[in-house]
């Protein structure tokens, strides 16, 4: 069984706290990792207001203990405390996580206002934060990024089109099955190029933990009042059901974020990721997973996306499509 993993860092605190927590782990169990970093300001105290626009994003809150993960200096950063930048004020700390192995690379500038604008981005507007998203990232590492992954898996025609001129080896910005050519024209015979996108996508494949522990109730599997999950899912057999997520015939990309896996979360991190090596995962490192599939990239499918939900997730995802 093969298995990535795509660490997402989207606040200040993620930085400073959780991400830092998940890197020095994983060095210490030698697995490969990429981090991705939102490096604009923290405006994370505008997601409040999803809870107008985004149907059940509120009862995830509640369901996945949301205040406790973040704080409340992330949950009012940008409103009624000041935006912190990130990626300036973490130099040496994202420098660090290079050195011990790591990817790292950016996941945006402004976090919340790509989240719940960029899909509908046109190629102007998206290439005007990426231009941003690129300064900060040269300023730390003093070279460009080779890879991104859009925050919220929020892309589209605009965002993807404004990326193709960054000569990336890979993006990794929607939800799917496999790595893919996205398509503009969905049609299953374009090759790279010819009606479709030639950066290589690498979608996420696995539930995250912050859905699945607010996946719809099942009446008859639902807990006690007030726990956590539906479905039977639980922090106490959070892992056991995530292994039973992992497929055999496929490379799996699981998402973490560094303020949830990184913080709350980071026993059962721990006893997810020793759990899989005990039973003989085959770890993957995305670069050299995008390198060794670029050697034949006629053996990559191209496929259409669509914005699609994802069951414990309020709103909408960009998902990899099949018609």
């Amino acid at each position: 069984m093969k298995l990535a993993l795509k660490i997402d860092v989207d606040t200040y605190r993620g930085i400073d706290d959780g991400a830092s927590r998940l890197a020095a782990f994983l060095s210490s169990k030698h697995i490969p990792a990429s981090f991705f970093v939102s490096l604009g300001p923290d405006n994370s105290g505008w997601a409040a207001s999803r809870v107008f626009r985004h149907r059940g994003f509120l009862k995830k809150m509640q369901r996945t203990s949301a205040l406790s993960v973040y704080g409340w200096r992330t949950v009012l950063s940008g409103t009624l405390l000041p935006a912190r930048p990130m990626g300036t004020s973490f130099k040496e700390r994202l420098r660090a996580f290079r050195t011990m192995g790591f990817e790292v690379s950016p996941h945006g500038f402004d976090h919340i206002g790509w989240h719940d604008r960029a899909a509908h981005w046109d190629e102007a507007r998206a290439r005007e934060e990426l231009e941003k998203t690129t300064r900060v990232y040269e300023a730390v590492f003093g070279e460009l990024p080779q890879s991104f992954a859009a925050p919220g898996w929020q892309a589209g025609l605009g965002t993807w089109r404004a990326m193709e001129p960054m000569k990336l080896l890979y993006h990794s910005d929607s939800r799917g099955e496999g790595p893919y050519f996205p398509s503009f024209a969905r049609r299953r015979d374009d090759s790279p190029g010819e009606g479709g996108f030639k950066t290589l996508e690498i979608p996420t494949t696995l539930p995250t933990w912050d859905e699945m522990l607010a996946w719809p109730a099942t009446p008859a599997l639902a807990g006690p009042p007030g726990r956590s999950g539906g479905d039977g899912v639980t922090p106490e057999n959070l892992v056991e059901r995530t292994l039973k997520e992992f497929k055999s015939d496929t490379i799996n990309v699981w998402t973490v974020h560094a303020e949830f896996e990184g913080n709350v979360y980071f026993s059962h991190f721990k006893s997810l990721i020793e759990r899989a090596s005990a039973e003989g995962v085959e770890w993957q490192f995305l670069p050299d997973l995008a390198r060794h599939l670029l050697q034949a990239p006629g053996k990559i499918p191209v496929h259409g996306f669509i914005q699609g939900t994802r069951p414990g997730r309020a709103g909408t995802v960009t998902c990899e499509s099949y018609g």
